[in-house]
């Protein structure tokens, strides 16, 4: 079967896309969103080169342009599937809308299957994972060697992140050996929360993800969601793919796929942060060995080929 994307971001691209492709199966990604500003006609153009059995979107990925996409469907009677990739959070400002428009729905938030099953929508669990070809164990790199790291940007749109924020990230500011890598959103003087410019690294380039998980000591994780039974962060996956230590907001979703001070750590308050940093820092072997469990954990479970397969399952009913 040929599956083509709308566009691709890094989880599309070094997510289910690669998965996809590793299964067996052709795969295309085109860049929907900034080509159809200078061609509108640039998505129906790519369906008549490409033929495809299936197109996925996923998320957001096509917020402003989705107009475009659905006579184009309809014309050429391509089924379309929807990947949730924003569940719970967005299930009624976005999701449930594409959904309907959908053949197939998968979402991270398995809660969310019962509200699309309400709504008449066949939905199915579709989690985040990693690649374990591209999030592996690399050579550190001398400019990204940091005690802590955490990679992502400052969103505040969520109370799960900013409950985040406070008990992982800021209880660890006062230490000399701690980057933040994301976009300008850390030092925007307009945003609840702003890094001391002294800790922000700039914007990370996603190829550069191995490379700062693996010259990292700890790599923190925070979440957007703190109440879904297994919507996390894309993050978790990626860094324990990466070989990482990876200190973690606990979310329901974390107890429920992984196994605390085996496969990774989770804090649920600043001050169970400072003590754990405190001990595992000086433990090098403790934290490889649980970096190694939870690596093997992720890639006996959770890679984009076993993502793939299930949704290639799905297909088939």
């Amino acid at each position: 079967m040929k599956f083509l994307f709308v566009n691709g971001p890094p989880i599309i691209k070094y997510g289910l896309a690669a998965g996809l492709a590793e299964a067996g199966e052709n795969v295309a990604i085109i860049e929907v969103p900034g080509n159809i500003e200078k061609n509108p006609g640039y998505f129906r153009e790519q369906v008549i080169i490409l033929r495809p059995d299936f197109i996925i979107v996923e998320g957001t990925a096509i917020l402003k342009p989705y107009q475009v996409l659905f006579p184009v469907l309809k014309e050429f009677n391509v089924p379309l599937i929807f990947w949730a990739i924003d569940d719970p959070v967005e299930f009624n400002n976005f999701s449930l809308h594409l959904a309907r428009r959908a053949k197939y729905a998968f979402t991270t938030a398995v809660e969310c299957i019962r509200a699309y099953k309400e709504h008449g929508i066949r939905a199915r669990h579709l989690q985040f994972a990693c690649l374990p070809r591209f999030h592996k164990k690399v050579a550190p790199e001398q400019d990204l060697r940091h005690d802590i790291v955490f990679v992502g940007n400052n969103y505040h749109k969520y109370a799960a992140r900013t409950t985040g924020l406070e008990s992982v990230l800021k209880p660890l500011l006062g230490s000399s050996s701690i980057r933040v890598y994301g976009n300008q959103w850390w030092v925007d003087g307009k945003r609840p929360f702003v890094l001391d410019k002294r800790h922000y690294g700039g914007y990370l380039p996603y190829e550069r993800l191995p490379a700062a998980y693996s010259s990292a000591k700890i790599v923190l994780g925070m979440h957007s969601v703190d109440t879904s039974p297994s919507m996390m962060s894309m993050r978790t996956f990626e860094a324990l793919g990466c070989g990482a230590f990876h200190l973690t907001q606990w979310t329901p979703a974390i107890e429920n796929n992984f196994s605390n001070h085996r496969h990774l750590v989770w804090s649920k308050s600043s001050g169970e942060t400072v003590e754990l940093v405190k001990y595992y820092l000086g433990r090098d072997h403790l934290r490889e060995k649980i970096a190694r469990a939870g690596q093997q954990e992720v890639y006996a479970k959770h890679t984009y080929l076993h993502r793939a397969r299930d949704l290639l399952a799905a297909l088939q009913y």
